[in-house]
């Protein structure tokens, strides 16, 4: 059946996979078991060397709505907006292979609200295996701080063919970059469910990882989203943040540019107290 002819499902469920065996199953089944089925579930496997293939087969012999597929890509975010071109779907969700939806009635109760009125609808999640919930209304004031999973999120389609997908040149923030850029976006119209979507493996990607070109582009990124939201000096704060990043990684050298930057627009004696502690927390620590 060619693409034209296939029935046209209201939601893809995006999932890309990697050397998934001990854990994809058990994400698969939390799709499977779902009361509502007007979706398709498109794996987008980057030629798996282990059994992940084979357990993506075997399911999708006996559920129609499983489409795979199997070849090189540039990494994880290469894969999400492989899903996004080859999804078939009003809606977009993207789950991580080692996570899994809430409860098996999760997409009943969210689709009622994937409708014209709204352009991204999204929830909570709850982090495993702290169990520790992400929950509550995202502004662009928390995302300043911090990224909202996209395991929270249901993006309609036409959003990524509008506003683009995922950029590539962010290697571990593309998708706090993409959550920035619609979020920020007030002609985007967002819904937000106070329902628990997923559960979220707490080591996931881009857990604990810094994106050192996100970083080296932050000044465009804010100016780009959060300046009609928040002011110059949150976006300078935010910079002493990664300032202080770079020396708890004993970067020393390229610290100092930052520290001088904010300082000069700040003029903040807290921020040069709290930099300096670090600094001298960072020396003692390295020496030892």
């Amino acid at each position: 059946m060619d693409k034209a002819s296939t029935p046209i499902p209201l939601l893809t469920i995006v999932m890309p996979v990697y050397n998934a065996e001990f854990y994809i199953e058990q994400a698969l089944d939390t799709i499977l078991a779902q009361s509502f089925v007007d979706y398709e579930l498109l794996v987008v496997d980057a030629l798996s060397t282990d059994q992940t293939k084979t357990i993506v087969q075997q399911k999708q012999s006996t559920n129609k709505n499983i489409r795979l597929i199997s070849e090189p890509d540039r990494g994880i975010y290469d894969a999400m907006n492989k899903g996004i071109a080859h999804a078939n779907g009003e809606w977009l969700y993207f789950m991580g292979c080692d996570d899994g939806f809430f409860d098996d009635n999760v997409l009943q109760v969210l689709s009622s609200e994937f409708t014209d009125a709204y352009d991204l609808v999204y929830g909570d999640v709850l982090w495993v295996p702290d169990e520790v919930p992400e929950r509550g209304a995202c502004s662009p004031g928390e995302l300043l701080h911090r990224n909202i999973n996209h395991q929270r999120i249901f993006y309609r389609k036409s959003l990524f063919q509008q506003y683009g997908g995922y950029d590539l040149q962010y290697k571990v923030a593309s998708d706090h970059e993409l959550n920035i850029r619609f979020f920020c976006n007030n002609a985007i119209r967002k819904q937000y469910m106070p329902i628990t979507v997923a559960r979220y493996h707490s080591g996931g990607f881009s857990a604990n990882k810094v994106d050192e070109v996100f970083w080296a582009n932050w000044k465009q990124i804010f100016n780009a989203n959060f300046s009609r939201h928040l002011s110059n000096k949150e976006m300078y704060n935010k910079l002493g943040w990664y300032c202080r990043n770079l020396i708890d990684r004993h970067q020393y050298k390229r610290a100092l540019p930052v520290f001088f930057d904010v300082f000069l627009h700040t003029f903040s004696p807290g921020f040069v107290k709290l930099t300096m502690e670090q600094y001298f927390k960072s020396r003692k620590l390295y020496a030892g």
